[in-house]
């Protein structure tokens, strides 16, 4: 019997994960500490655990025990930052009864931290934007702006409650401060912050200038798998999570770098580097790379390199050759197709208008050799109803909003 492999936080990144490993006949554990879309596939029996970002002492104590009553060691798949945390830090204790697919913590540790990681990046010329501390602000002349201020980190693993922390940092994610007098502004609303974020050059363009290189590394930090790809679109569009990715094309230069901080760092495992193509200079900088399964994972087995798959294949100690993405540009996509239709035909109209459209204009748009539907796919019927179900709720409940505000104004 083939060894299971355990996914957790089971959103979209970890339903991906699920049915692609599903459909190889793996058999899958979404653990999570609440029932999320992942946890409704029919490729995984759910189990609930203790939540990491508050009680990680009970939740590895939980998951060593889970995994010692298995017949095999199970392969691990964390796909967020502080599942990914939890179990790089206690690496070297799960290997005796499982087999994580992340890096060592003297490496995640590095790239959660984005100010150490920024601090590195400028030292070895790594293509990441200029930053500067808090303390470091004074030294800042008009010319270096505009800013943006985000956090050194959104999610780790603790034994605190630091759900505040977290709700503000998700809140701060991306401010574009534009002059030294919005950067006064900022510091004085959200001083009680200050010490967890950190300053940056801005890089101009919106969430479409986003590009992704997804690689998998084995424990050599020898690349098995590459992907590369685009975010079409994000919401909010500035700088949201991806609604519409595709496959594309990157220059020689970005994954040479890529190649080059994988093995400086000896990292192994999923990840994610999302670099940003500059719309005015056209320079592609290193935003932030991600130790772990990223959202729109599930493009990557449509382009033919199933780094879910390739990744479960080498921890097993089955041979893997090395397989990259070379597929014309945006012949595949990636569509969160409920959500993007109600930010083109709606919601966009009201802060980016650019990318509002009609809906014949969104039909001709979302259109391409192969399409890859979040919500909806073959043979998983069960997400499909969920989603469906949710959806109508959520429409219900606004419209009922609305009539109630209508009343009152009666």
């Amino acid at each position: 019997m083939k060894p299971y492999a355990i996914v957790f936080n089971c959103y979209f990144n970890g339903l991906s994960i699920i049915q692609e490993l599903g459909k190889n006949n793996i058999q899958c554990i979404a653990m999570d500490c609440v029932r999320d879309i992942g946890t409704f596939s029919k490729y995984a029996k759910y189990q609930k655990c203790p939540d990491p970002l508050e009680n990680e002492n009970d939740f590895i104590h939980f998951l060593y025990n889970f995994c010692k009553e298995l017949d095999s060691k199970p392969v691990l798949f964390p796909t967020n930052d502080h599942w990914a945390v939890a179990i790089s830090k206690n690496k070297k204790m799960l290997s005796e009864v499982s087999i994580p697919v992340v890096a060592d913590w003297e490496t995640v540790k590095i790239l959660i931290n984005k100010d150490l990681f920024y601090k590195i990046g400028a030292e070895n010329n790594y293509l990441t934007p200029r930053s500067w501390s808090f303390n470091e602000l004074n030294n800042l002349n008009e010319d270096n702006f505009p800013i943006v201020a985000k956090p050194t980190f959104r999610r780790i693993s603790s034994n605190e409650d630091l759900k505040y922390i977290t709700e503000n940092m998700d809140r701060l994610r991306f401010n574009v401060l534009k002059n030294k007098e919005k950067l006064n502004a900022f510091i004085k609303n959200e001083e009680k912050f200050i010490d967890k974020l950190i300053f940056q050059e801005y890089i101009n363009g919106m969430s479409d200038r986003m590009y992704t290189i997804g690689i998998y590394a084995n424990d050599c930090s020898e690349i098995l798998g590459l992907f590369t790809g685009h975010k079409v679109r994000g919401y909010p569009a500035d700088s949201g999570d991806c609604i519409v990715g595709e496959c594309m094309k990157v220059p020689d230069y970005v994954i040479e770098n890529t190649k080059k901080i994988v093995k400086d760092l000896k990292y192994s495992g999923i990840a994610e580097f999302e670099y940003k193509k500059d719309s005015v200079s056209g320079e592609f900088k290193l935003i932030e790379v991600n130790p772990r399964a990223w959202s729109w994972i599930g493009i990557t087995a449509a382009c033919g390199v199933s780094l879910p798959l390739i990744a479960y294949k080498d921890s097993c100690g089955q041979k893997v050759e090395f397989t990259e993405s070379n597929l014309k540009d945006g012949s595949v996509k990636y569509v969160k197709i409920i959500p993007d239709f109600f930010n083109c035909n709606f919601n966009y109209k009201k802060n980016y208008p650019q990318w509002s459209m009609s809906f014949s204009e969104w039909i001709r748009d979302i259109n391409t050799k192969k399409i890859v539907f979040a919500e909806f796919n073959a043979g998983d019927w069960n997400i499909s109803i969920k989603v469906l179900y949710s959806t109508l709720v959520e429409i219900l409940g606004y419209l009922n909003n609305l009539i109630f505000k209508h009343n009152n104004k009666g």
